[in-house]
């Protein structure tokens, strides 16, 4: 997107503390309020949604968030829309989490495939700091592709 929008004084604050009430009420296991009050905080956000700061990484948040909450099919459901705010083109932050749903989901050769197009490109970088397992599984079957 060109020419992100600010988002209003207002409509920020409250997102913030939707965000906030979101995160505690995760750590205490709450996961229904969390997810209510992550998608409370997508609705801050005025129409058009991905014209306005903060709809790009919200998008991702609430997608890393149903991979986390072990829901793939929500974390699925918002990949299009998240990918749609990092676009045109492709964002290797957003293939990445992309690989990470479908792997979490038990979808391997969806997430191969994605893990493969980043390593070739960026080697081990988009990895770091991120579950080990996962570089792990990428490099298992990478490594068993060139033996077969």
């Amino acid at each position: 997107m060109t020419d992100i929008l600010p988002l209003p004084p207002q409509a920020e604050s409250r997102l913030y503390e939707y965000g906030a009430l979101s995160v505690d009420a995760q750590k205490a296991g709450d996961i229904v309020a969390a997810e209510k009050y992550l998608l409370a905080g997508w609705e801050c956000i005025p129409d058009p949604k991905l014209a306005y700061d903060h709809a790009q990484s919200l998008t991702v948040s609430v997608a890393t968030f149903y991979r986390d909450t072990a829901q793939p099919d929500k974390a699925k459901a918002w990949l299009p829309l998240a990918r749609e705010a990092y676009g045109p083109e492709p964002d290797p932050y957003v293939e990445f989490v992309a690989a990470t749903i479908h792997f979490e989901a038990g979808e391997l050769d969806e997430a191969f495939a994605l893990f493969d197009g980043l390593f070739k490109a960026y080697k081990s970088r988009p990895f770091q700091g991120e579950k080990p397992e996962y570089l792990a599984f990428y490099m298992e079957r990478a490594k068993a592709r060139k033996t077969n």
